[in-house]
């Protein structure tokens, strides 16, 4: 997964608009008390949280706490959107960024819920044209306890990755990132739960073959297990205090 996070945000994000960008839109419309432009709540994964885990190279304990900051940063990289207000019109949203004949679109409409995310592509890159391309599109509760990125596979709208994060009553955390190629297919999946006690799991697919399984305790240790994609059988472990 962290291929897909680094190309997901280096690509559509970072590299294609906003740091190369020549023209980003400010305030439209009517900006009034009550109106401001909405702003992402990021989900907020920690992974385990004692000082060894953080040290740990033994794969497991490095691999959950890598993991918890890749999945923050499928939300996080979104922040260099908000250059000013955006152009406000009912309730939506809109800032656009032109970069060499290329145009990106952000918008965000607010529901009876929270909001509704999307990025839009019109234009020429390299050997591709754009024709209204959602590139990404997603949802967030009011109180970012919940939401949900889809990315999409360049200029078509067959999934690259579906992220989904929601918080229960208590406070635990739980994300799921699923993978697919272009042809559709699930390819991975990751399932992150970081509980409010600073307990959790992270589980890793590989097509629908478990293949980690990562605890860790409200001290921070934990304990780890790989499994072969192929067979499903457990082929090393270890864990950490």
């Amino acid at each position: 997964m962290s291929e897909i996070v680094t190309r997901v945000l280096t690509l559509l994000i970072l590299g294609t608009f906003v740091a190369g960008c020549s023209k980003s839109s400010g305030p439209g419309g009517t900006i009034g008390p009550g109106t401001a432009a909405p702003q992402l709540k990021t989900p907020q994964f920690k992974g385990p949280g004692s000082a060894s885990a953080t040290a740990d190279t033994s794969q497991g304990a490095l691999l959950a706490t890598t993991t918890a900051d890749e999945f923050n940063a499928l939300s996080a990289g979104f922040m260099a959107f908000y250059t000013g207000n955006g152009a406000h019109s009912g309730n939506s949203w809109t800032w656009t960024y032109t970069d060499n004949g290329l145009t990106g679109k952000w918008t965000a409409t607010s529901s009876s819920t929270g909001y509704n995310w999307g990025f839009v592509e019109n234009g020429t890159a390299g050997s591709i044209t754009y024709n209204d391309w959602t590139a990404l599109s997603g949802t967030e509760s009011s109180d970012g306890k919940s939401g949900s990125w889809t990315f999409y596979h360049t200029d078509t709208d067959t999934p690259e990755a579906v992220a989904n994060w929601t918080t229960d009553g208590s406070g635990n955390l739980t994300g799921t990132i699923l993978e697919y190629n272009a042809s559709g297919n699930q390819t991975g999946k990751w399932i992150f739960t970081d509980n409010a006690d600073n307990s959790g799991e992270l589980k890793m697919y590989t097509g629908n073959t478990l293949t980690w399984d990562i605890r860790w305790i409200s001290s921070g240790s934990g304990t780890w297990v790989e499994y072969d994609q192929n067979t499903g059988a457990a082929v090393n472990s270890g864990s950490w205090s």
